[in-house]
């Protein structure tokens, strides 16, 4: 049930269209907390745990709402976010660790950042 209330004067009508002009492009410049922390995930790996031997590094890249994710083979595949610091591809799962620097799939698999991690 909503109401509805007619304003008459029409400078009062312009301030709260510019209000909520104003307030509607605030909220659409400021990022979402969980893309900001999603781009810590960005970075290249070496396999620490249970990957296959290759010479590639695994790495994944976040887009928006997409992420890149490349297997210790080289193979591209796309991915979604989980939450703050996960990803799901390769049909799993893996998780971010608290420091940026390790990130543990839920098959036991384990990355280990190359490089420093990003603040």
């Amino acid at each position: 049930m909503g109401y509805r209330v007619k304003i008459s004067n029409p400078v009062l009508t312009v301030c709260i269209r510019w209000l909520s002009l104003a307030l509607g492009l605030g909220v659409a410049l400021v990022p979402p907390a969980a893309s900001q922390s999603l781009s810590r995930l960005t970075g290249d790996y070496v396999c620490a745990y249970g990957c296959r031997l290759t010479d590639a590094n695994p790495s994944i890249g976040v887009k928006g709402s997409e992420v890149d994710c490349v297997n210790e083979y080289g193979g591209l595949f796309r991915g979604k976010p989980i939450g703050a610091d996960g990803v799901a591809c390769f049909r799993k799962t893996g998780r971010l660790s608290a420091d940026g620097v390790t990130i543990t799939w839920s098959d036991g698999v384990i990355w280990k950042r190359h490089g420093r991690a990003p603040k």
